[in-house]
């Protein structure tokens, strides 16, 4: 009997060593049959375009500084009357293309000047415009025989001598980058604008660096 045992169990063992072996055998991973490295993915790199800055418009206190226009004779007492903020600031300005121009700015902020008890006054706009806007405005202001065309620092400035109000009225349009700085006013000339102008222009471009070349 126990030599049918013995060989009984030497059978059952080499059977489940068997079965062992092929049970790991069917978990061994697989070998690859490619040789060849995998070829890198090309990445695209898309630079988006930066978007302009917003223009910066300074505070009538700093655009327009009170000691500078009190060197023209008859502002010696200007003050700061009023700051105003809207679309409807420079409406009625000489010009179709250029109440369009107003009506459609991004920006518009107004410093109304004035010497007090008298009939002394400039309003100081300055709007925010697209380049299109800018250059189409630009080309009707030099084509219109009433505006007479100068530079305020570097900036093309247009001005022009009304009937309005009691006196005469100047108006002046000065461009720098995508700022328009507007002056109309009461007992003043296109030299007064200019001065009253030109402080005005060199704050936009402290504020705004690199306005010139938008």
């Amino acid at each position: 009997m126990r030599p049918r045992y013995r060989h009984r169990t030497t059978a059952s063992l080499t059977l489940a060593a068997a079965v062992l072996t092929a049970s790991l055998s069917g978990c061994t991973a697989p070998q690859s049959s490619q040789t060849g490295e995998p070829t890198p993915t090309e990445t695209v790199t898309v630079t988006a375009s930066p978007s302009p800055a917003a223009l910066v418009i300074p505070d009538c206190e700093q655009l327009v500084p009170i000691e500078s226009v009190r060197q023209v004779e008859r502002w010696s007492e200007v003050i700061l009357i009023q700051t105003m903020e809207g679309t409807a600031l420079a409406g009625n300005l000489p010009g179709p293309l250029a109440r369009d121009a107003a009506s459609r700015a991004q920006q518009n902020r107004g410093c109304l000047l004035g010497v007090p008890q008298s009939d002394s006054a400039v309003g100081v706009y300055t709007l925010d415009i697209d380049v299109p806007t800018r250059d189409n405005l630009i080309d009707a202001l030099r084509a219109d025989g009433g505006f007479t065309e100068s530079e305020i620092d570097g900036a093309p400035s247009f001005a022009i001598a009304t009937d309005e109000g009691l006196g005469g009225t100047t108006v002046s349009y000065t461009f720098v980058g995508d700022a328009w700085l507007i002056l109309r006013g009461s007992l003043i000339d296109s030299e007064t604008a200019a001065h009253v102008a030109a402080p005005a222009v060199a704050e936009l471009r402290a504020a705004n660096p690199g306005l010139d070349e938008r």
